[in-house]
């Protein structure tokens, strides 16, 4: 039997590092997240007389890169899992190998390294805000990194061309959630100062959870007991995002909208 899998590959800018990874996006299951399973490759010299660490970091950046002026930088960095890759330090209790990383360990040879690092399960999700434009390298949100470099310590920085960091995502999928006895709805209503009667509004959706791709049904009722005329009806899918930094401050976008009259 013949197995296709992907794997993503990175390396170091003298090459004596190579890092396998089998997925960049790390499913939060709400009752468990997913591990970051990867090989290491690492040159000769390193087999010899060397040690190699792991990490992985969440990166939370809060501020535009050109606005960094006077040593201000507005990126926080936290390191959620750290452990020396090789040489092993636990060897009574291996890395239980997963079926690409047993592929990745038997074709790359004795050069290569496992390992797993288990993401706290009050990790933040990857968020990105965009501004509009396409320019993504600097842009404000959580991040994560599978870091691995050479050092004499878990703080040693200093070797850069002994270094590569390959950029994952947490994501986390909403739970499956019971069918509901009714759908989701809303009534609104308006009153006018110098007529009488109120005009009312309500709007139903299909379901509570939706997916990406999904069409979104809403149905509308509109009961005018007023003399005023209904001309246009608008319905709006807004994306809203609360940002919690120096105050409290909130982002709505509009992902989606459909006008009639």
């Amino acid at each position: 039997m013949v197995l296709n899998f992907n794997v993503f590959k990175k390396s170091s800018p003298d090459g004596k590092i190579i890092l396998y990874l089998s997925k960049r996006n790390i499913v939060d299951h709400i009752t468990f997240i997913d591990p970051v399973d990867g090989v290491v490759m690492l040159d000769n010299s390193y087999l010899k007389s060397g040690k190699i660490f792991g990490q992985i970091v969440c990166s939370f950046r809060y501020g535009r890169k050109e606005d960094e002026v006077m040593g201000l930088r507005f990126q926080k960095d936290m390191y959620l899992a750290s452990s020396q890759i090789y040489p092993p330090l636990d060897t009574a209790n291996p890395v239980k190998l997963t079926k690409i990383q047993d592929c990745l360990v038997s074709k790359l040879g004795s050069n290569a390294t496992p390992f797993r690092f288990k993401i706290p399960e009050n990790a933040p999700a990857s968020v990105t805000l965009q501004d509009g434009t396409t320019n993504l390298a600097d842009a404000c949100g959580v991040q994560y990194y599978v870091k691995i470099f050479a050092g004499e310590s878990e703080t040693d920085h200093n070797r850069s061309k002994s270094f590569v960091a390959m950029r994952i995502r947490k994501i986390q999928f909403a739970p499956v959630m019971r069918p509901l006895s009714r759908h989701p709805c809303t009534i609104v209503r308006k009153d006018f100062m110098f007529s009488p009667g109120q005009l009312e509004l309500e709007a139903v959706l299909d379901k509570q959870v939706y997916t990406h791709g999904e069409n979104v049904q809403v149905t509308i009722c509109i009961r005018n007991n007023s003399n005023k005329m209904v001309k246009k009806i608008k319905v709006l899918i807004q994306q809203i995002v609360d940002i919690v930094i120096f105050q409290n401050g909130q982002c709505r976008t509009t992902i989606a909208s459909v006008e009639t009259q």
